[in-house]
């Protein structure tokens, strides 16, 4: 199969009991997100990536590996910085990738040696959900699909559900 040179995504995520449905907004390839109102002109919207959040109080953002955390408007800092943290962090240079710290905790977890920075029971939900934008994309342009997480099965249009799971070659098994 071939795929575009840039794509956009959207997912949305109903109402769970007291919280709001939510909405994510997935660019790549060059494209660049919508310019939320709230954000002041004078900060640029990062071309190397990252993430943008819109609140109803307002926006947080940050680059790509979470670095430089940034909220808008600016007195929203200062109230986060009484926020204690209440995860264990990894001291990294700039890109974590390439940290010898964030890889040495990647080897240690899996010699059970220490606990991962992101375990596999939040990384493998937000894995799945991201990777349903590929299955949207091999199942056709424009289409929307419909995913059941508990059942981990497409449901309409139910085709789609062939691109969840595949043979694996002779001595690949799991």
């Amino acid at each position: 199969a071939s795929y575009p040179v840039s794509t956009r995504v959207t997912y949305k995520f109903p109402a769970r009991g007291a919280q709001p449905p939510v909405s994510i907004y997935w660019s790549d390839g060059g494209l660049m997100p919508t310019r939320p109102e709230l954000l002041p002109d004078d900060v640029p919207l990062e071309r190397g990536g990252g993430v943008i959040y819109v609140g109803e109080k307002g926006i947080l953002m940050h680059e790509t590996y979470g670095n430089k955390p940034r909220l808008f408007p600016a007195s929203l800092m200062e109230v986060a910085q009484k926020v204690p943290k209440t995860y264990p962090r990894i001291e990294t240079n700039d890109d974590p990738q390439k940290s010898p710290k964030h890889r040495m905790n990647w080897a240690n977890t899996i010699k059970g040696k220490d606990k991962a920075s992101s375990p596999f029971d939040y990384a493998a939900p937000l894995t799945e959900t991201m990777l349903l934008g590929i299955v949207a994309l091999r199942t056709g342009q424009g289409k929307k699909i419909y995913y059941d997480g508990e059942t981990g099965r497409i449901t309409n249009p139910t085709e789609a559900n062939q691109y969840l799971h595949r043979e694996y070659r002779k001595g690949w098994t799991l």
